[in-house]
């Protein structure tokens, strides 16, 4: 008679951000099941196709995956001699999972007399966590073995024998993948696991995804086991002893062919195939893509490809069969991969299959780590400069995370990692979005750093978020600083202004900024405010001298058209001081003028401030400007560092560090009063007041019109004059600052507008 298993993948809970693919880790059950119907009844029950398999989220944030307990064990009704229960990594071992030990208690329970195994039932293709046998039955001693690493040798072995088995065994690779039988998927209910796919999907909520699971029935599938390479991270080949060299084995072009056959059979629309590396050997991917091909499958490759793997033809081929092409860089840094990763990757390949994939139309998500023990911080910018680069010439989405040193990798040796208070030795989160702190390494707050900066780069370079629109050049100051600088004093042509806010509306551009010259000289002004928020702009910000506002008609006009906020440019504390600055004796009185009419006159929810730029003749005052702005009732300045255009010269210019050190004092005095920022000024001058300056990662996400219409990226713009010095190698912000102004004398810009160039540009 033949013995009676029981082969039970549990439900399991997972962290917001979690590693690897959980909804594909029943694989290693199912394989397993299968492989045991030659030798006994079976039962398979598998969590994640049972009713009410779904993603709900729990009281402390974790997503449970899955049927629920009761569904479960309620299933697994019967008598048996062998339970076995895979063990995941994301039942977070060798501690207690409140998920999984809930499963075993209710197995224990109801089959007393059963051997209960707690197995990997590893398949390869998703990190593994090595743990001490002895810990994981005492966390769950519900169980009887514990089994790691491969585990159809051994089940057949433990199932056949009438011997009691070992506390701990140690599973056997199978010789022969070819040998191995094709996962019987229709053992269980593909109609609810389909359901559960899309659920967890529809749950996470995540936009798109480089590898949807939800795109009919999604199967995974592996078509090799181990990686060659000794990727110093890397998890994969957890069995490898001591000295011995790390292999793969791979399935042949028939069976592959045999499987994906098979696999469409059973209704499967696109198939994940979670090798650690698919791409070792040159003749396995492309026979690989022979079977896929043949029956029309959609694949995905999640985990990422060696780049010197991809040639110009398996490139061609992948373009409409897969979602995204993943490919791990690793590290910006030769050195680093080369002395610490052990990649043995040339960088430049990376780069290659950047440029081929972006003309192909191929999506590219780069995986690149930092953190890695022995890399500095200049090479962590090496890595972020990378990332940057082949995002911004390429589009190649990049995946920066930080070095985690898994139990068992090259990585993790002597290495304690300190236990996480909310949620201990969960690799989930550590591996997304915790440093460790690695001998040699940046330090864990630097690093966040890091990434804190990184993060918001690449959100400020998903296209343009703000519109500034030079309204015109015509000014009624002449300031010492200005950027206009010479330039022929005309207004920008309205239609043409009204059709380039359509165009970045259309983009999804709702922020505009109009600027100038002084854009109340502009004579369309209150015409293109009503535009931009009748097309749907929903903020519109004017930066204006104020002297019109001087006229109170003129003011109720401006503040009631729409606009959500005013800056009025004051550049002194007195008449005589402002007046020095912006070159016309009586401005002060009409700006302090025209800023009360509209304290006076605008409506709830105009917000008033005041704009400064830091002179010689001014950066001494910056605390008495503060709080003019004050005792004017604006809650809102604006600390401008000089640019270099136009006017703006050293011979204008304060000592950067003096009015740097006045701009933290400033600050430091009405923080708690007003919203205050600094803007155009390297972080480096004011470490600790990150808060409160713009810096170059607002600009990175804005466009500026000119107004003879052409346009650029206002900090790729301002860019053309600033320089990097050494101190800027090691700079947690490098990724995103151009480094520092050169403020000497500078020619005109290559935008300048010639009266002649305008009436060409403009005529009808």
């Amino acid at each position: 008679m033949l013995p009676s298993v029981l082969v039970v993948h549990p439900p399991m809970s997972v962290a917001r951000d979690f590693i690897d693919y959980p909804y594909f880790a029943d694989l290693g059950a199912v394989q397993v099941a299968t492989v045991l119907e030659a030798h006994a009844r079976v039962r398979l029950v598998d969590a994640f196709a049972l009713p009410g398999a779904s993603l709900r989220w729990r009281e402390d944030g974790r997503a449970h995956l899955g049927a629920s307990v009761a569904v479960v064990t309620a299933a697994c009704a019967g008598t048996w001699s062998v339970i076995i229960v895979a063990l995941t990594p994301f039942h977070r071992p060798p501690h207690r999972d409140d998920v999984l030990g809930a499963v075993l208690e209710d197995l224990r329970r109801d089959h007393p007399e059963a051997i209960v195994v707690l197995a990997d039932l590893y398949q390869s293709g998703q990190h593994y966590v090595a743990t001490a046998a002895a810990d994981v039955l005492a966390s769950y001693p519900e169980a009887d073995v514990r089994l790691e690493y491969e585990a159809e040798v051994a089940l057949v072995e433990l199932v056949a024998s009438t011997q009691k088995p070992a506390r701990h065994l140690v599973g056997t690779r199978p010789p022969d993948l070819d040998a191995l039988p094709l996962p019987r998927w229709d053992a269980i209910d593909l109609d609810l696991r389909d359901a559960f796919m899309h659920d967890v999907a529809r749950m996470l909520g995540r936009g798109r995804w480089a590898f949807p699971i939800d795109r009919g029935r999604v199967l995974p599938w592996l078509s090799s086991r181990g990686c060659p390479y000794e990727c110093a991270h890397c998890s994969s080949n957890p069995d490898q002893a001591v000295g011995a060299p790390k292999t793969q084995r791979r399935r042949s072009a028939a069976r592959m062919t045999e499987d994906f056959a098979a696999l469409a059979q059973l209704g499967a629309t696109a198939v994940h195939v979670l090798d650690e590396m698919v791409n070792v050997h040159p003749r396995h991917l492309p026979a690989l893509l022979d079977a896929a091909e043949a029956v029309d499958l959609a694949l995905e490759f999640p985990n990422g490809m060696r780049a010197d793997g991809l040639g110009p033809e398996e490139l061609v081929r992948l373009v409409g069969r897969i979602t995204t092409l993943s490919v791990s860089a690793e590290s910006g840094s030769q050195r680093v991969l080369d002395r610490i990763v052990g990649k043995r990757l040339d960088h430049r390949a990376v780069d290659r299959v950047a440029e081929a994939a972006h003309r192909l139309g191929l999506p590219l998500l780069v995986h690149y780590m930092i953190g890695l023990p022995g890399e500095s911080a200049a090479e962590v910018n090496e890595t972020l400069q990378s990332a940057i680069d082949l995002w911004d010439r390429f589009a190649a989405e990049p995946a920066v995370q930080f070095a985690t040193p898994l139990p068992g990798t090259r990585l993790a040796a002597g290495v304690h990692l300190p236990v996480m208070a909310d949620q201990p030795h969960d690799w989930g989160p550590r591996f997304q979005r915790e440093p460790s702190e690695l001998p040699g390494a940046v330090t864990p707050d630097l690093l966040r750093r890091f990434m804190d900066t990184f993060d918001a780069r690449m959100d400020a370079s998903r296209g343009p978020q703000k519109l500034v629109l030079n309204a015109t050049y015509v000014c009624n100051n002449h300031c010492t600083f200005c950027a206009v600088g010479t330039r022929t004093q005309v207004d920008g042509h309205p239609t043409r202004q009204r059709e380039i806010l359509a165009k970045y509306r259309r983009a999804g551009v709702a922020l505009l900024d109009i600027d100038g010259g002084e854009p109340t000289l502009h004579p369309d002004l209150v015409g293109l405010i009503h535009y931009a928020r009748a097309i749907g702009f929903s903020r519109v910000n004017v930066t204006t001298n104020g002297r019109l506002c001087a006229y109170p008609e003129f003011a109720a006009r401006l503040v009631g058209s729409g606009i959500t906020s005013l800056l009025f440019s004051v550049h002194g504390a007195d008449a005589r001081t402002h007046a020095a600055q912006v070159g016309v004796a009586e401005a002060f009185e009409q700006t302090i003028a025209g800023l009360r009419n509209c304290v006076r006159l605008a409506p709830e929810g105009v917000e008033l401030g005041m704009n400064v730029t830091l002179t010689k003749g001014n950066h001494r005052q910056l605390d008495d400007i503060a709080q003019l702005a004050l005792d004017e009732g604006l809650r809102w300045l604006n600390i401008q560092f000089l640019t270099p255009f136009g006017r703006a010269t050293r011979m204008v210019a304060p000592d950067t560090e003096v009015a740097a050190e006045i701009a933290m004092r400033v600050i430091d005095r009405h923080r708690d009063h007003m919203k205050l920022q600094v803007i155009n000024l390297p972080y480096c001058f004011m470490p600790g007041y990150e808060a409160f300056m713009a810096g170059d990662l607002g600009k990175r996400a804005r466009d500026m019109v000119f107004v003879n219409n052409d346009s650029v990226n206002l900090a790729e713009y301002l860019a053309e004059r600033r320089v990097r010095k050494p101190v800027c190698a090691t700079c947690p912000h490098a990724c995103f600052c151009g480094g520092f102004y050169e403020l000497d004398d500078v020619p005109e810009p290559p935008w300048l507008v010639r009266a002649e160039d305008l009436v060409r540009r403009v005529e009808p």
